[in-house]
């Protein structure tokens, strides 16, 4: 075994942290029986989706699902195959796909039934004669946005095309309406000097570029995008001919779209399959709205399954992907997976933990059988490595395999959390984490009295958010970990910030820093309050010598040091990421599992990692069944992975019996 003081000095510019938190499942609501599920036999139970519905204004609308549960466990849309009915149908009216349009106000009840069984849910209806108020933000955004025109490879690119520019996926619309009515053309960090030419004309509405360009009927370097007399070029037309409004007073009104959420969340499918997905949005005013044909769909792998800008899946082939959902302003996804022929009768599989609870819901779920239990010798070496970076000696692989003891795991997994290895190899893989570096020699005293602090903490199992306030509030120069911050890169809070980010909660938030992150709930205001917290202030001492070099081309220390946000150019007050985020969906995300669990137990790291390896999908054979043999993500059967630089090093030297010498 490489010494500890050895180790830990070994720069490994790409080692990382050992992946333990597994990604784990969703509660999910499954399938849809299009054209390729009509042979399925009669549901043993029937629900409709969503339960219940409010709907409000003129020709306001609602997808509706049909959702049967089978004798598998599985469930399927059945909506071709549902007969719908109205209590009243004065109210509105439903077509065979579910889509229900109001008439007039009040409520009427929707039934559905498939093979003798039935489901109710009840819609009402609100102000069903007034129209629905119009902004900028939902109704022109939302066209930009479903027609890709402010995706990130078009004019929502940093530095937009063809001197158009727009907010990706329409988060700062205020920004988008100016550029679009006031005109300019965009440049790099320069200001616009030029003569700005709006992007409509209020004089003859049909000669606004905002047209002429998405229907191509003058050259257009995105094609065509928009047909003459749709429903999107005429609304795009008739707000034009109004005036070009804003929508203020109906934002005033509550209709902004505060968040947005897509059921169902998770779909599993057979080849051949369908599903619909709905898409809803949350509004200020606290009411709901359909805006399933209002969103951009997109497949990550459309060879596993596709989907239609109406939001259909088809299922293709066998395998998991994820559908990308764009509104105006947010960004959503469902996972979809396609299996074969469900099995007849799917085995009950024993779980340890909780972990092996939801791990194995899911394989149920997909219609996949976990691998057998790995073998003692393949258990011995894994878990060796993992907890302490070494192989097991011979004789302790010939102890183990021999001992008939049910709990020798168990007794395996505390001797090795207890153990001086244990201490030796998560110091290095800490140091490593928490940048440990001896960049010059000014810095080596400070940087062994961090590994040091490092090295105590985890031989004590320090507690882990206690190791983080340490890090994070390290002041003066005496505190082990404030040396964490001579790191020559860690120089201003616009990087210490993202940095401890990625650190404490597993994010990268960097492309925050110059725009709203498009795939996070994270806006560029949030990065910059945030980064407001690591601003840092000094004072002058009078018995201070300040000298002069000349020539040196320094600049003068400027008086204010409080960040400024790069866009607006004002000073940031400090701000917690939760100011603004958007809401989580209701659907449960079982890694908040293991996190309240590691939390519940004073954030002990020995604990975290004892959870982990005692369950079954830790120690299951890495030799797939031929129903996970295709398993990458699932957590099916363990994964062959590359053991690091350090630890391949010690197996060589180990196995060798030549130590490896080090000169410093």
């Amino acid at each position: 075994m490489i010494g500890n003081r050895n180790i830990m000095s070994m720069r490994l510019a790409n080692s990382k942290v050992l992946a333990i938190l597994f990604i784990l499942t969703f509660a999910a609501l499954e399938g849809r029986a299009g054209e390729g599920n009509r042979d399925l036999a009669p549901p043993v139970s029937l629900r409709i989706v969503p339960e219940e519905a409010i709907l409000w204004g003129a020709h306001a609308s609602q997808h509706f699902i049909v959702l049967g549960k089978y004798t598998n466990g599985l469930e399927r849309e059945v909506t071709s195959t549902a007969h719908l009915s109205l209590s009243n149908t004065k109210m509105g009216e439903v077509d065979p796909s579910g889509k229900f349009v109001v008439r007039s106000s009040g409520e009427v009840i929707l039934t559905a039934e498939v093979g003798g069984r039935s489901a109710k849910t009840t819609i009402r209806i609100e102000e069903a004669d007034k129209p629905r108020p119009f902004t900028f933000a939902r109704d022109i955004e939302g066209i930009l946005t479903r027609q890709g025109c402010n995706d990130s490879t078009c004019h929502g690119g940093v530095k937009g095309r063809g001197g158009f520019r727009l907010s990706i996926y329409g988060i700062f619309p205020r920004e988008d309406y100016k550029w679009i009515v006031e005109g300019g053309t965009f440049r790099v960090l320069v200001t616009d000097e030029n003569p700005k030419y709006s992007r409509i004309d209020l004089k003859q509405p049909e000669k606004s570029l905002l047209l002429l360009k998405p229907t191509f009927s003058v050259p257009h370097g995105g094609g065509l995008r928009l047909q003459v007399g749709s429903a999107d070029y005429e609304t795009i037309l008739n707000w034009v001919r109004s005036g070009a409004p804003y929508g203020d007073e109906a934002e005033k009104q509550g209709v902004t779209v505060e968040r947005a959420e897509v059921s169902p969340r998770e779909v599993v499918l057979q080849g051949g399959g369908q599903q619909q997905l709905v898409v809803t949005a949350y509004l200020s005013n606290g009411r709901r709205e359909d805006i399933t044909e209002q969103v951009r769909y997109i497949t990550n792998d459309p060879a596993v399954a596709d989907v239609s800008q109406t939001g259909v899946v088809q299922a293709k082939k066998r395998g998991e992907t994820n559908i990308l959902i764009r509104a105006a302003g947010h960004t959503l996804s469902a996972d979809v997976g396609v299996i074969e022929k469900p099995m007849a009768k799917y085995p009950k599989i024993e779980a340890r933990n909780y972990i092996d609870q939801d791990v194995f819901a899911k394989l149920r779920r997909f219609q996949v059988l976990p691998s057998e239990r790995s073998s003692d010798q393949e258990f011995l070496r894994r878990v060796c490595l993992d907890l302490t970076g070494t192989l097991p000696p011979p004789q302790r692989v010939r102890e183990f395999v021999a001992n008939p003891d049910p709990n020798k795991r168990d007794r395996l997994i505390e001797i090795l959390l207890n153990s001086p290895e244990y201490v030796d190899y998560w110091s290095f893989r800490f140091s490593d984490l928490l940048r440990v570096t001896f960049v010059t020699s000014n810095s080596i005293k400070g940087a062994k009295a961090y590994q040091d602090w490092i090295t105590n903490s985890i031989a004590a199992n320090k507690p882990y958010d206690q190791m983080a306030r340490e890090r994070i509030a390290a002041q003066g120069y005496s505190a082990p970990a404030r040396n964490f911050y001579y790191v020559e890169e860690l120089t201003t809070p616009d990087v210490i910030m993202p940095e401890l980010i990625r650190l404490y909660m597993g994010r990268r938030i960097e492309c925050a820093q110059c725009h709203s992150h498009p795939f996070e709930a994270w806006s560029q205001n949030q990065y910059w309050g945030l980064a407001a917290f690591f601003a840092g202030y000094s004072e002058l001492r009078e018995s201070a010598l300040i000298i002069d070099v000349l020539g040196g081309g320094h600049v003068d220390q400027p008086k204010d040091m409080r960040v400024s946000h790069p866009r607006t150019k004002e000073k940031v007050v400090p701000a917690f990421l939760d100011g603004t985020r958007l809401p989580q969906s209701q659907w449960m995300d079982p890694r908040k599992a293991l996190a309240k669990d590691f939390k519940d137990h004073g954030y002990d790291l020995k604990h975290l990692m004892r959870t982990i390896v005692q369950s079954r999908t830790y120690q299951l054979s890495a030799t797939p069944n031929e129903s996970n043999k295709e398993d990458k993500i699932g957590y099916s059967h363990a994964l062959s992975r590359p053991l690091e630089a350090a630890v391949l090093l010690d197996a060589i030297t180990s196995v060798a019996g030549v130590p490896e010498k080090f000169e410093f």
